[in-house]
């Protein structure tokens, strides 16, 4: 008889027992990874010392920081998340030979380090952050090995004046502003890529005398600089002049007269009520797709910066270009920054296509979809900048969900009065001499705006 022995592969898996996210894992993951018969799963919970202490050295020696719990480890390969670990564990399993000696490293070295004096650090988190709550498992673990040190946890959202504040004299770049996780002690900052220092670090603190609660020497950072108005009431505001730009007129005109002659009330209301929430919802999508493009481009430095140094200038451009068609047209002379007359044909035709059917509630959704991403060509032209300033500024984009929220009350705002005058009764030409005596102060309102906002962001990125 022959007997073929074959070595097990040990699979670290690193939770937290409190974590939705490793819950799932056990329940989705684990049982798959339990019937390779050449596998074998050793739990490891971080809120043990040693098990929290050998992740951080793992990820220590394979310079791989960026991972939230639930974690795991095999061989020289790291699962960092949820995500990873449900798409690519068990396709990963099966691609190994059952006969490769894969080990991974189990116990860690003997260490009596102890803290001589006390030492105080400062950390700052996000509610509801992967990975601040793996930082914060790994600073529970700190506490319980040494007694003497002292954290003193603070919510970005309460306290960001003040972390603005440290990082502004701690000389931090300005992309890393209000970022979470991040720990402090005295003039070190410890992001989540570095936390795998802080350990030694406050050692050797202590070891040179200890430290004070070095935050309270610190006055909360006073933020929200030149454009004040960019919390709620600003927000609004700038939504508001991007949803009465002169450059959507036609299509707001058209709209009003189209279903004016469609029929009564009723046919107003059904088909007024779901255009209303596909432009409001259209427009938001757009919003967080454009900020997540900005902020992704944070990550590549350079490329992050041009992105919003040319933010800035096409902000001015069109802010000088918005000036210039106040001019012409109290000249009587076409604007430069109006909707493609292509665009203005298109949005027509699919509006009296879609309404034209019978499926009134379902065609007002489709024709608000369409027609925001066709009326994006023109109102972009503000949208766009106010997206790179939230971006931009630490203190905005912490609120950025909520800020985006209020833009778009505002940005809706016009259509709303579009659709209430059509369904009272009120004429397309009162409608239209309205908006026509009030073009030029759009513009230069637009334009003040603009100017204002590319100015910021400029400012920000230099």
């Amino acid at each position: 008889m022959i007997v073929f022995l074959i070595s097990l592969i040990k699979v670290l898996y690193f939770f937290d027992p409190h974590c939705p996210d490793c819950e799932a894992v056990k329940e989705s993951v684990l049982p798959q990874v339990e019937k390779l018969s050449y596998v074998k799963i050793v739990p490891l919970s971080v809120e043990k010392i040693e098990n929290m202490k050998l992740l951080m050295e793992i990820e220590d020696e394979h310079r791989d920081y960026d991972n939230a719990i639930p974690v795991v480890v095999v061989g020289d390969k790291i699962f960092g998340n949820r995500k990873e670990i449900e798409e690519g564990l068990v396709k990963y399993l099966k691609s190994l030979n059952p006969e490769q000696n894969i080990s991974a490293k189990t116990k860690l070295e003997k260490d009596t380090l102890k803290l001589e004096n006390p030492v105080y650090i400062l950390y700052f988190y996000s509610k509801g952050c992967l990975k601040c709550s793996k930082v914060d498992l790994y600073l529970n673990t700190l506490v319980k090995e040494f007694p003497a040190l002292h954290i003193k946890r603070m919510d970005v959202l309460e306290h960001a004046g003040l972390l603005l504040s440290i990082e502004k004299r701690l000389g931090i770049d300005k992309e890393k502003y209000l970022v979470t996780p991040v720990v402090i002690l005295d003039t070190l900052v410890f992001f989540q890529s570095d936390i795998h220092r802080l350990r030694e670090a406050i050692v050797q603190t202590s070891k040179g005398g200890g430290n004070l609660p070095f935050w309270q020497e610190y006055k909360e950072e006073k933020v929200y600089g030149l454009l004040k108005g960019m919390k709620a009431t600003g927000v609004f505001l700038a939504g508001l002049i991007d949803g009465i730009n002169p450059c959507a007129f036609a299509v707001l005109i058209f709209l009003m007269a189209f279903l004016s002659m469609r029929g009564g009330r009723r046919e107003i209301l059904w088909g007024g009520i779901p255009f209303i929430i596909a432009v409001y919802i259209t427009y938001l999508l757009i919003g967080m797709g454009l900020f997540s493009f900005f902020r992704g481009m944070e990550g590549v430095k350079n490329i992050g910066k041009a992105i919003y140094i040319l933010s800035g200038i096409f902000a001015l451009v069109l802010g000088i270009l918005s000036f210039r068609d106040a001019i012409l047209y109290r000249k009587g002379r076409d604007m430069a920054l109006q909707m493609p007359e292509r665009f203005k044909k298109l949005v027509k035709g699919t509006i009296r296509k879609g309404f034209g059917k019978g499926a009134i509630l379902f065609a007002g959704l489709l024709i608000g979809f369409l027609v925001t991403l066709f009326e994006f060509t023109c109102t972009g032209q503000v949208y766009f900048p106010v997206l790179a300033y939230l971006a931009k500024d630490p203190m905005v984009r912490l609120h950025v969900f909520k800020m985006l929220l209020i833009y778009n009350i505002g940005f809706i705002i016009p259509t709303v009065i579009v659709f209430s005058l059509a369904l009272f009764g009120f004429g397309q030409r009162e409608f239209n001499r309205f908006l026509i005596k009030r073009v030029v102060f759009i513009k230069v309102l637009t334009g003040v705006l603009l100017l204002a906002i590319g100015t910021t962001v400029l400012v920000y990125s230099i």
